[in-house]
């Protein structure tokens, strides 16, 4: 599938062999060169409520702004209309989780991905991240909003301590009434590729192996089934969700 004459994009999901259910959630909207993925947090069905209500939002807030001629490619307008869409999706699932007892706790990350003609701009909430392949470099775009870099940004990380605040997030979609995402551009060429992942591949999968299997392998589908293979054979215990997209405008 493409996202447009330039682009070819590959999406998928896998629940994995040790969860009761997949609360990952991603959306390609092709019309409008959109990608975002959220991995859902909370008990009973809540995560996965909350992943799909946040994208959902999103996207449907994000695309209408983007259906006006003069915004649509103006990247101030963008980043300000993503930034608000973020805002407003992360208040509905706040509210949602303060009106009903089942759904209370409950949150998610947020990536959200938005390409121009030759430049993507990108946003972040949590630790699922976004890679952009380029120069034959892998380069994280996102840093995760985890205790673990919170406590390296302060130098008071305890290297024999650090197993222990991997998964802490420190920012999320819906556990507070306002989020202040992460939010960034980047510009990119014909034949880099940019990689969407949930932490079900990235706490398993480093980047020299993310990097390797984008070299041996070209197409997004091809690069998508073998990250989530690798993994796989890497006993990952959560949900796995990978988007691959390549630059082909040749």
């Amino acid at each position: 599938m493409s996202l447009s004459p330039y682009m070819e994009v590959y999406g998928l999901s896998d629940q994995g062999p040790v969860r009761s259910k997949n609360e990952d959630v991603f959306k390609i909207i092709h019309e409008h060169n959109l990608l975002s993925i959220a991995d859902g947090m909370g008990g009973h069905k809540a995560g996965e409520i909350a992943a799909l209500t946040c994208v959902n939002h999103v996207c449907s807030l994000l695309t209408k702004h983007l259906l006006l001629k003069d915004s649509s490619k103006n990247i101030d307008h963008i980043i300000y209309h993503l930034n608000l869409a973020i805002q407003e999706a992360n208040f509905k699932v706040f509210s949602m989780s303060q009106a009903d007892e089942r759904l209370k706790g409950m949150g998610t990350t947020l990536c959200m991905l938005k390409f121009l003609e030759n430049t993507a701009i990108f946003a972040h909430v949590g630790d699922s991240r976004i890679y952009h392949f380029t120069d034959d470099k892998l380069i994280t775009l996102t840093k995760d909003h985890s205790l673990l870099n919170k406590l390296k940004d302060q130098n008071k990380l305890d290297e024999k301590e650090s197993s222990n605040f991997k998964n802490i997030i420190t920012k999320a979609i819906g556990t507070a009434s306002s989020v202040e995402p992460s939010i960034d551009t980047t510009d990119f060429k014909n034949g880099d590729y940019f990689i969407m992942s949930t932490d079900g591949l990235t706490d398993y999968v480093n980047n020299n192996e993310i990097h390797q299997i984008i070299q041996l392998h070209k197409s997004p589908k091809e690069i998508a089934e073998n990250l989530l293979k690798k993994a796989q054979e890497k006993s990952s215990s959560d949900n796995i969700t990978v988007i691959v997209v390549k630059i082909n405008n040749e």
